[in-house]
């Protein structure tokens, strides 16, 4: 199924899951056993057996396609839309990938449905691909209540208020063609925390990237509403109408240049990834 040269990169960030990322990476390699791909591990500071973990797996499962890459939270919240950016654009820079995906470490995602996005991207044409929740199929299970419903509401104000051509903004398992990830690098996105995740498909969608959705299984993770941050509910509330008003109205739109948060402290690299030359 893979076109001749090319190649995957998944970005995972991480924050203290040590008991899920040995997992996440055993399903992956049973996955996607015929590809070509390379899971870049982005840590924010993990206080527990995290790293070392993954240290033993690139070591005992002679993992050369799996890279860490440590780096310095800096701000409150959660900060894995700067996790994921730091991810791709280093995978932009140093890999000749043609698909890159970003998916979470708990286990919410499921690697079986990896080769759905690839598919979508390499078979069917399509720019961006997301596993949503929203549609006829899909399934959601091991999730509270309050959780259920304050994603289906988070997604039908942004849908109202950006664009009713997407499902479901909030899920983070998505699948991108190298034209979009050139797109996210070269733009002055505003937003590192899970609000990215509109911010940039805003962008993708104002520069008319094709968009496929595809039925997905999200299993929840203990995911309670103590969990969230009302720092991060409080920005994204308001970051929604600005990204709205940036994707309705040209002259406030996306702009080239480097994000605002694009000063990310990188502490270390490992195994170094070399850079290669991309050729489709």
């Amino acid at each position: 199924m893979n076109k001749p040269g090319s190649y995957t990169w998944i970005v995972v960030p991480t924050l203290n899951e040590a008991g899920n990322i040995r997992l996440l990476l055993e399903g992956i390699r049973q996955a996607l056993p015929d590809l070509r791909y390379h899971v870049c591990i982005v840590d924010d500071g993990s206080k527990d057996d995290t790293v070392d973990i993954v240290r033993n797996f690139i070591r005992t499962a002679s993992a050369d396609n799996v890279s860490i890459i440590q780096r310095k939270k800096t701000h409150l919240g959660s900060q894995r839309g700067v996790a994921v950016w730091t991810g791709l654009q280093y995978g932009f820079r140093h890999s000749e990938c043609d698909i890159f995906v970003e998916m979470d470490a708990d286990l919410s995602h499921r690697p079986e449905e990896l080769r759905i996005g690839i598919e979508t991207i390499f078979r069917l044409g399509y720019n961006v691909a997301i596993a949503s929740k929203y549609l006829i199929g899909s399934r959601v299970v091991n999730r509270p209540f309050g959780r259920r419903l304050l994603s289906r509401v988070a997604n039908t104000t942004v849908r109202s208020l950006v664009s009713r051509k997407v499902r479901d903004y909030s899920n983070g398992y998505r699948f991108y063609d190298r034209e979009c990830v050139s797109m996210i690098c070269a733009h002055r996105l505003r937003y590192g925390s899970p609000i990215y995740l509109t911010e940039g498909l805003a962008l993708l969608m104002a520069h008319r990237m094709r968009i496929y959705e595809f039925p997905t299984t999200y299993i929840g993770r203990g995911e309670g509403l103590s969990k969230l941050r009302l720092m991060d509910l409080a920005k994204a509330g308001i970051a929604v109408f600005d990204i709205a008003a940036r994707f309705h109205f040209h002259s406030l739109g996306f702009v080239r240049g480097t994000p605002a948060f694009s000063q990310v402290q990188i502490s270390q690299v490992e195994p170094a990834v070399q850079p290669q030359t991309h050729s489709k």
